[in-house]
């Protein structure tokens, strides 16, 4: 009798067992397992413009697949010294799952953009690669330390080439016996910008008679030289992209007095 009873107890069992998988195989998937099937949307995305000026704007476009038609999208923004994504503005998907975004960079700092689409009908979410933008932007020579300096000030005013006044600006001291030679000024760009800009010539104090020559070089290589009298001025520019060290130095004759009007450079610091 107690064999009997175990034996039933075992075909129970074995009828209760198939009965719960035959179940399960006839029972609709969950969302997970669909996710799992399905993957994750895939984003990609590329921006118009890797090193824009400071003001302007980015776009950043691309697709999703699925398409989700209709569905947000979301432009996240990073800068080089955050370790947070910041969402900046959403997108809604076209018909072939496209998406366009426009960012202003209104500053120099470094950053990354990417594109993420949250998970729905049985995707899991995505994100596009990080796109990285550095932004230029347009500085005060003067605004940097110099480096080494001996002849030549920075002035914030006071310097006029031909009558018109120069901010900022770079000018040698007034002469004196033995000054002709020897004035120089330099700046560490740190490999960081791009192109150079200013006014050459000489400054409306120098003697009747006044003269300078003002040269320019990068890393040791000469990048300009001119020769001016009074009321003589003339734009310099050139490309610094790469250059650690930016000089400038001038040769005085009769009482000139040398200037750069507004020295700038364009940098991503």
């Amino acid at each position: 009798m107690y064999r009997t009873t175990i034996a039933a107890g075992v075909v129970l069992a074995a009828t209760l067992s198939a009965t719960a998988l035959a179940t399960a195989d006839a029972a609709p998937s969950h969302d997970r397992s669909t996710s799992v099937r399905a993957g994750a949307y895939k984003v990609t995305a590329t921006v118009n413009k890797t090193e824009p000026l400071q003001g302007s704007k980015v776009k950043i476009k691309g697709s999703v697949k699925p398409a989700a038609a209709g569905s947000k999208v979301t432009l996240q923004l990073r800068y080089a010294d955050q370790k947070k994504w910041t969402n900046v503005a959403t997108d809604t998907l076209s018909g072939s799952g496209k998406f366009t975004f426009k960012d202003k960079v209104s500053s120099v700092r470094e950053r990354k953009y990417r594109v993420v689409k949250a998970a729905s009908a049985g995707h899991a979410a995505g994100h596009s690669k990080s796109l990285k933008v550095t932004v230029f932007g347009w500085r005060e020579l003067t605004s940097l330390n110099p480096a080494t300096a001996s002849g030549f000030g920075e002035w914030d005013t006071g310097v006029k080439m031909n009558g018109v006044a120069y901010p900022n600006s770079l000018r040698t001291f007034p002469p004196f016996p033995g000054s002709g030679s020897g004035n120089s000024i330099d700046y560490n760009l740190n490999r960081a910008c791009k192109s150079f800009r200013g006014v050459a010539g000489l400054d409306d104090s120098s003697a009747v008679a006044g003269t300078a020559t003002v040269s320019m070089a990068t890393d040791g290589t000469a990048r300009y030289s001119g020769s001016f009298a009074l009321t003589q001025s003339a734009p310099v520019t050139f490309d610094v992209t790469k250059v650690f060290r930016l000089s400038i130095t001038a040769s005085l004759a009769n009482g000139g007095t040398a200037a750069v009007g507004t020295p700038q450079v364009l940098c991503s610091f």
